[in-house]
């Protein structure tokens, strides 16, 4: 029998049709869907003019899902420049430096949506010296120089929309800045980034200084499983489960929002609609919902929800058209951990 999402568990297939379905094979399919997606992230981050800009000129290349990938890290990037510094420049070095190792650990093993790591074994310990910190991320010790030694990252260990918390194991050496357990980021949806700080913008896009941008990696992360091949690198058994589980917390927040009434919609009210929160001629970016795990922002809802639908809309156009992938990736896919592709994999083996 042929795979599909269903392999995956309940609900991830009607979380890819949330973003419709496309063929890989199809140069108008990949135009259309990859476009689309595309000014969906900039309408939410904020660099929809400077995304339709990079992507004009873009209209007749031969590969459109490579094209627009780095159209739309260009166009980031660009947006980035113009923004203020969120985090000191001691603190955004050290950010960047650990997060390549973090990106690297992640996509050597097949989880780069949740990226984890003992921060101990991490350049600096993933801590940086500063008088204080400028983005709440919380204090440390003192050094022999009587430098203050602050975490890099959040300590996103508590239960939050993408699960109930990671607490263990601890990390393996003392560390100088407090950290009691492993740096874990949901790269996967950057900006919301902790699964505990998801009610307001996203705290990746705080990650930068006038000189270091450590975002643009991690956005770089995030798009890069758009990529069928590196999606296909990642073992979605890892995504499926946050999926779930934020479907799971959101689900009876999201459930007392009335459905969208067409002719009798009110002014700036929140609404259901295709499986996303709307506004009614309202601003989305004041909207929130509350629920035990804390505050859910409207824009996080979404924006976390299309991440989930998008890598699954790609892992399934992938699946369906793995026996026209390059003979690279078919080879990785049969020894991949992820069950439901290496079954995909062997059947396009034996030709079945």
């Amino acid at each position: 029998m042929r795979p599909d999402l269903n392999c995956y568990g309940e609900g991830i297939k009607a979380l890819a049709d949330l973003v419709g379905d496309f063929d890989l094979r199809s140069p108008m399919d990949l135009h259309a869907w990859y476009r689309s997606e595309w000014q969906a992230i900039a309408a939410t981050i904020g660099f929809s003019q400077e995304l339709e800009a990079a992507l004009a000129p873009l209209r007749a290349v031969p590969d459109r899902v490579r094209a627009a990938q780095e159209a739309g890290l260009a166009a980031f990037a660009s947006w980035l420049l113009a923004q203020r510094g969120g985090v000191s420049e001691a603190h955004a070095r050290t950010q960047a430096v650990v997060l390549g190792q973090l990106i690297g650990l992640g996509r050597e093993r097949g989880e780069l949506w949740r990226a984890t790591a003992d921060p101990t074994t991490l350049a600096s310990g993933a801590c940086y010296r500063a008088a204080e910190s400028v983005d709440g991320v919380a204090s440390g010790e003192r050094d022999l120089r009587g430098e203050q030694q602050l975490r890099a990252f959040y300590p996103d260990t508590a239960a939050g929309y993408f699960g109930d918390g990671w607490s263990g194991p601890p990390p393996r050496a003392e560390s100088a800045c407090g950290w009691q357990t492993p740096l874990t980021l949901h790269l996967g949806t950057f900006p919301w980034v902790y699964s505990t700080r998801l009610g307001g913008p996203g705290p990746g896009l705080l990650w930068s200084s006038t000189q270091s941008r450590p975002a643009l990696a991690a956005f770089e992360a995030m798009t890069s499983l758009l990529d069928p091949a590196e999606n296909l690198r990642q073992d979605a058994r890892q995504v499926a489960a946050i999926a779930q589980a934020f479907v799971r917390q959101t689900r009876p927040l999201v459930e007392a929002v009335p459905l969208f009434p067409p002719g009798r919609a009110k002014t700036g009210a929140l609404y259901r609609r295709s499986g996303f929160l709307v506004a009614h001629r309202g601003s989305l970016h004041v909207a929130g919902l509350d629920g035990v795990r804390g505050r859910l922002a409207a824009p996080a809802y979404n924006f976390v929800l299309r991440r989930f639908a998008c890598f699954f809309a790609v892992r399934r156009a992938a699946l369906r058209a793995l026996a026209s992938l390059p003979e690279a990736v078919r080879r990785a896919a049969e020894g991949s951990p992820d069950a439901c592709l290496r079954q995909a994999a062997e059947e396009v083996h034996r030709g079945v």
